[in-house]
């Protein structure tokens, strides 16, 4: 009871004394969000850096420490850092407001991948779905922080007006692929909201998180699909070894076809600070410049 006390009275202290929001949050594509909505009324965090595979992060003791002191805990949910769920289940507890921003979404919304109803957690790669995040941050935030209220939910507005520019640009884009060739091969199942939102076939070599055995069945099927379609090119992602996809690759030239790395896209990470990637929006453009160059290249 003194813990949660003495938690409460440093939030109390370090919102309306210092007058910034302390959040924490996991992944930079949640980062590249909250600065937009929080700009400079908040302290941010970022536990995982570019090119961090949140399927296998384990937490430090550095991270408990910054989640311990955080006003407001953001991660992804639906099991995106299923390694860190312990930390994030006693949340409650310890009197810590904490947000899984998957979680706030219906049944509706979501890619269900299983019987037993597991739901991908790549929800980003959906623009509408991530403006509902969006939205849902920003009351959170507002909830903690009354004071900003308006000023955030003023800063997520114009946050989701680029994100609407953005996809206006990328289904202008994707109607010029033919139908016929649009087909994502990735390393793992990242791009299953992409391809629903676009109309773009995605298969990826390992499941949706990472921390998935990939089966000998998997890539003999994968490799017999690429071979059957002609699937000009398959693509890595920055928070992934190259080394299953090079097994792919193996495995189809062994079948007499030849098939080229697509370049690199983004999945779970952002690209590197100072470049256009550091952005949620940039990331994005990126990924379908680099699709859409490689199968419309002639």
């Amino acid at each position: 009871m003194k813990k949660i006390f003495f938690i409460f009275v440093i939030t109390i202290i370090s919102v309306f004394i210092f007058g910034k929001l302390n959040i924490v949050c996991t992944t930079n594509i949640l980062g590249d969000m909250i600065e937009n909505i929080g700009g400079e009324k908040i302290n941010l965090n970022i536990l995982m850096g570019p090119g961090i595979d949140p399927h296998l992060y384990k937490a430090s003791a550095k991270d408990t420490k910054k989640i311990a002191a955080a006003d407001l805990v953001v991660y992804g949910g639906l099991h995106l850092e299923g390694k860190m769920a312990e930390i994030f289940g006693k949340l409650d507890r310890l009197g810590i407001n904490s947000l899984g921003v998957g979680d706030t979404l219906s049944e509706e919304d979501l890619i269900t991948v299983d019987d037993i109803g597991t739901h991908d957690p790549h929800i980003w790669f959906s623009p509408d779905l991530w403006k509902k995040c969006v939205l849902k941050t920003t009351e959170k935030m507002g909830e903690i922080d009354p004071e900003n209220k308006n000023f955030y939910m003023e800063n997520a507005l114009e946050y989701i007006q680029k994100i609407d520019e953005m996809d206006r640009e990328i289904e202008q884009k994707i109607s010029e692929i033919p139908p016929e060739k649009r087909v994502l091969i990735t390393a793992h199942d990242a791009f299953n909201y992409f391809g629903r939102e676009y109309e773009v076939e995605v298969k990826g070599l390992q499941g949706i998180s990472t921390a998935s055995e990939i089966a000998a069945s998997d890539l003999i099927d994968l490799a017999d699909f690429i071979v059957d379609n002609k699937i000009p090119a398959i693509f890595l992602e920055n928070s992934i070894p190259k080394r299953n996809i090079d097994a792919l690759i193996d495995s189809v030239q062994a079948r007499g076809f030849d098939v080229k790395l697509g370049g690199e896209l983004y999945s779970d990470s952002l690209g590197d600070i100072g470049t256009p990637e550091e952005s949620y929006i940039g990331t994005f453009i990126h990924n379908v410049n680099t699709f859409y160059d490689t199968i419309m290249e002639k």
